[in-house]
């Protein structure tokens, strides 16, 4: 990987953690987020609500389409450390084409 964009990728996820734990405060806390956009690759670490323990996700596989009707991200792989979050996510996520909210569209312009 490249310096720039070894550089690129942590202001990236730093841009996107500010912002996500803004967006999922209600649900927890994102305690960390690794992009590696060379290899399509994002790892969480959450805090959620009423969980005893942190959940981490993985997605290797991801694409991210510009399109008329707007920005969206496809996640080709996710695992979580908890089977029902698994199941959660493979059912609403998995190779599902998900909108980019609109305030993460200037971090989705990194991505691509």
């Amino acid at each position: 990987m490249g310096l720039f964009s070894k550089i690129k990728d942590k202001a990236t996820s730093a841009l996107v953690k500010k912002f996500a734990n803004d967006f999922i405060s209600d649900f927890g806390n994102l305690n960390d987020i690794i992009i590696n956009s060379e290899q399509k690759s994002i790892y969480l670490s959450v805090d959620l609500k009423g969980e005893k323990e942190g959940v981490n996700i993985d997605i290797t596989g991801y694409e991210v389409v510009k399109s008329q009707d707007g920005n969206f991200i496809n996640l080709h792989n996710i695992t979580a450390s908890r089977e029902w979050i698994n199941i959660a996510l493979g059912k609403y996520y998995l190779d599902r084409r998900i909108e980019i909210p609109s305030q993460f569209i200037g971090i989705a312009k990194f991505l691509l």
